[in-house]
């Protein structure tokens, strides 16, 4: 584009200002409250799946090492002394 069209604006979106497109799109979700709502509504609930999604990735990180440190200690609670253990007795490892 060049500067004699004029639409070399930063603020410029398809030949309307931002001004323009606010009073725009002002119109037509006032023409249409409740398909506005419904949509609103839709962008909302997605957002926030992802938000909670975002948040649960910590807890689940940290669920994991609980519970595998948990398996860990409940094997070694539980563990035997094998046939070799008593053949090589308590001072080696």
């Amino acid at each position: 584009m060049t500067r004699d069209k004029g639409r070399d604006d930063p603020d410029d979106f398809s030949g309307i200002g931002l001004g323009g497109l606010a009073l725009m799109l002002t119109f037509i979700v006032l023409s249409h409250p409740w398909q506005s709502l419904k949509e609103l509504l839709r962008v909302v609930r997605r957002l926030g799946r992802w938000a909670l999604r975002l948040a649960m990735v910590p807890v689940a990180l940290v669920a994991t090492i609980v519970l595998v440190a948990a398996i860990e200690l409940w094997c070694q609670r539980d563990r035997h002394p094998t046939f070799e253990d008593y053949l090589h007795g308590r001072d080696e490892e």
